[in-house]
């Protein structure tokens, strides 16, 4: 799956609950699929952002078998980048 990070911009909101509290911090993108193109919110816990870029998200790595046999997307995904060829001027 392509996941377009499209800005450095990072979102934090601040939660409590009774005694707990924390910040959630998430990052904009496009996930893109032969059969969809949608936002989304990335799930960064403690992690840095994600440069802008071209990602890949690999299925298989980021899903799990839950406790009562559901599959399981990983809360925080792990991304792949994906390196752009670099444009190699012709010499005249």
């Amino acid at each position: 799956m392509k996941i377009t990070i499209t800005s450095a911009h990072v979102d934090e909101k601040q939660w409590s609950k009774g005694d707990r509290s924390g910040v959630i911090r998430t990052q904009e993108a496009v996930a893109e699929t032969a059969l969809f193109r949608n936002r989304i919110r990335l799930d960064l816990g403690k992690e840095p952002a994600y440069e802008p870029g071209e990602y890949r998200l690999d299925l298989e790595e980021n899903v799990s078998v839950g406790d009562f046999g559901d599959l399981k997307l990983a809360r925080k995904p792990k991304l792949h980048r994906v390196e752009t060829p670099k444009v190699v001027a012709k010499a005249s």
